[in-house]
């Protein structure tokens, strides 16, 4: 999604009150939608590494695949993020609804970033290094931790173990709770997930 694309400009209830180009949506600090997407894999959660030229978050591990809704676009229609970003295909009717947050924050490069941010989550229980197609431009790479020690992370645990994959080898690595995009939701969903089957 480019600077110039439309976003749909939301009310602080949610509805949308008009359109801007996404560059002017965080420089006036404008409620915005957005989808996220968190893969689950046996026991594990896969994560995306965010490309290092990224203007936000860069480097940071982030949600399987998350990205704007384009102006006119319900929370299904962000299912297209899974396609760009881990070159994988699901349909709405394999998603699980984890709800609905607002994200009211102060980027690192100084935007604003508001928005409603429309949770789901996935089972996919092919191994890591079968993700052959993630988008290189965009992602580092794709990592996976296990689901119960991403939750003890994020209540403030020591860091964990994991498994990294750049598209040419698996390799082990360690997260540290600094390396987590912020997501003031996640800890609750991370954790009702693990009381549910998907």
């Amino acid at each position: 999604m480019t600077c110039d694309e439309l976003l749909d400009v939301l009310s602080p209830e949610g509805t949308p009150i008009g359109t801007k180009r996404r560059a002017d949506v965080h420089r006036d600090g404008d409620w915005h939608g957005a989808f996220h997407l968190w893969v689950l894999s046996g026991d594990s959660v896969i994560l995306q590494r965010r490309g290092s030229h990224k203007t936000a978050w860069p480097g940071r591990l982030d949600a399987s695949a998350a990205g704007h809704l384009a102006a006119g676009e319900t929370p299904l229609d962000g299912l297209r993020e899974a396609e760009e970003e881990l070159g994988v295909r699901y349909r709405a009717d394999q998603l699980t609804n984890c709800g609905t947050f607002t994200v009211d924050e102060t980027q690192a490069d100084g935007t604003a970033n508001r928005e409603f941010q429309h949770v789901f989550a996935v089972r996919d229980d092919r191994p890591l290094a079968a993700f052959t197609a993630f988008d290189r431009e965009e992602l580092e790479g794709l990592v996976a931790v296990p689901r119960a020690a991403l939750a003890a992370l994020l209540a403030g645990g020591p860091a964990i173990g994991g498994t990294a994959w750049d598209g040419a080898a698996v390799t082990p690595l360690t997260v540290r709770a600094e390396e987590l995009v912020p997501a003031p939701y996640l800890l609750a969903v991370i954790e009702e997930l693990g009381m549910r089957q998907l």
